[in-house]
């Protein structure tokens, strides 16, 4: 008996403080498809967020009903002629008895700069915990699906609570809930990942397959089992897991290399931020007077990144660079002026050799007409200048000029006759007179 009580309350604290529900007891899960109604959310040309987040959930909620031991709930199927609240949102997961709120959505930036996808989670306790927990599973699929990591983040309103409000109020009635950024919409870097329904759709699996996985589901239809999936262990903070308010607390440039017939120049940045990481950098060759478009940093815990850039001609580079930390604060490096590279773009060599060939043609053109009364000096200079004469156009030559010589040998052999033959008739002619 002591050991059956034993048991049971090993069970009941495993189930307390684990991300998995007991053995046998069916996980419930509510999808909340992001704005609705006269809330359109995003609108990105022809996009519009709450049909797409329709889209999500109806797609991951179709894929989650495979697995075994799970129920899942819509806050919404089709569109509404009103939006729900917040309150009502999290009210409805309440009323089911919800294990878990997933809140898709769609992003865009104020500057349209920013891209990749990101989760939310709340910034307190078990909330916290369970929230990152599943959100490391998510982001590391939509890596693999190619898309950049934001990261996993807090955000805090002025009162010290949950900034956004579906996690404020689900975390009230204490329902772990993630808010899930799949990519901007306004961001030409993250297009390519919803600009299909079929795309909108491979989210929506791509979502059921991280809470399968959180929630370690098996389904014979899919061929899957995730019941040995380990789920990262996150502590539950003691105090608000507050976001990063600073900027990046180290950015410094050094110039590798300068190609003054490209214009190419290659910088290394070390940049650092102790509190949330490296996320994006720009660089700029007008001392910060323009920019690139934001560049992935990469892998966040490096210190150290090697790019190239492309200088225009004909200016004194003035090299800066800002580097982005997880939150979207900057820092700008020291300044680096290089000097100017006075090469020719590929652009600017075409527009001169065109310039040429019209100037070529032109003359051409304006030449007199007594050009085409060829004289023996124009030919010596077009000769010099031509190729060799072939062997045909220099034997037909002579051939021509052998057939003139005869024709004047055999000219000058007819007169010669012709006047031997009058010289005789004259002596005849003498004689016949002299016999007269």
């Amino acid at each position: 008996m002591a050991w059956g009580i034993t048991v049971l309350l090993f069970v009941l604290v495993w189930c307390e403080n684990g991300s998995t529900v007991q053995a046998g007891e069916p996980v419930t899960v509510v999808i909340d498809p992001g704005h609705g109604g006269e809330n359109l959310g995003a609108e990105y040309g022809q996009y519009v967020e709450k049909e797409m987040t329709m889209a999500v959930a109806e797609a991951m909620k179709e894929e989650l009903e495979k697995y075994d031991d799970i129920q899942v709930y819509l806050t919404r199927y089709g569109d509404l002629e009103t939006d729900m609240t917040l309150e009502e949102r999290s009210e409805f997961a309440k009323s089911v008895d919800a294990d878990f709120m997933f809140c898709l959505h769609f992003n865009m930036s104020e500057n349209h700069t920013l891209f990749g996808a990101e989760c939310w989670v709340s910034a307190f306790g078990e909330a916290y915990s369970r929230g990152y927990s599943f959100a490391s599973v998510e982001m590391e699929l939509l890596q693999e699906l190619g898309l950049y990591s934001r990261g996993i983040k807090t955000r805090l309103n002025q009162k010290g609570t949950d900034y956004y409000g579906i996690i404020r109020t689900a975390t009230e009635r204490d329902i772990p809930c993630v808010l899930i950024e799949h990519c901007h919409l306004d961001q030409e870097n993250d297009q390519p990942f919803y600009d299909e329904d079929e795309k909108l759709k491979a989210f929506g699996r791509l979502d059921a397959t991280a809470a399968a996985k959180y929630f370690q589901l098996r389904s014979e239809e899919l061929g899957v089992d995730y019941s040995d999936y380990q789920n990262l262990e996150v502590a539950a903070p003691a105090s608000a897991v507050k976001p990063d308010s600073t900027e990046t607390d180290v950015c410094v440039i050094e110039v590798l290399g300068q190609d003054m017939e490209t214009g190419k120049v290659t910088v290394q940045v070390t940049a650092m931020d102790y509190d949330s990481g490296m996320l994006y950098y720009a660089y700029s060759y007008d001392n910060g007077e323009t920019f690139s478009p934001l560049q992935e940093w990469g892998d966040r815990k490096q210190d150290t990144i090697t790019f190239t850039m492309q200088v225009p001609p004909h200016i004194v580079p003035q090299i800066v660079v800002n580097g982005y930390n997880g939150y979207d604060l900057y820092k700008t490096s020291n300044m680096i002026s290089l000097p100017s590279m006075d090469y020719q773009t590929e652009e600017e060599q075409a527009a001169e050799l065109a310039a040429q060939e019209a100037l070529e043609s032109a003359a051409m053109t304006e030449m007199p007409d007594a050009y085409t009364e060829i004289t023996y000096d124009t030919v010596s200079e077009e000769t010099e200048q031509a190729e060799p004469v072939s062997l045909r156009y220099f034997l037909t030559v002579c051939a021509v000029c052998a057939l003139l010589v005869l024709g004047l040998v055999f000219s000058l052999l007819l007169l010669l006759r012709s006047r031997k033959s009058r010289r005789r008739r004259r002596k005849r002619y003498s004689a016949y007179d002299r016999r007269l």
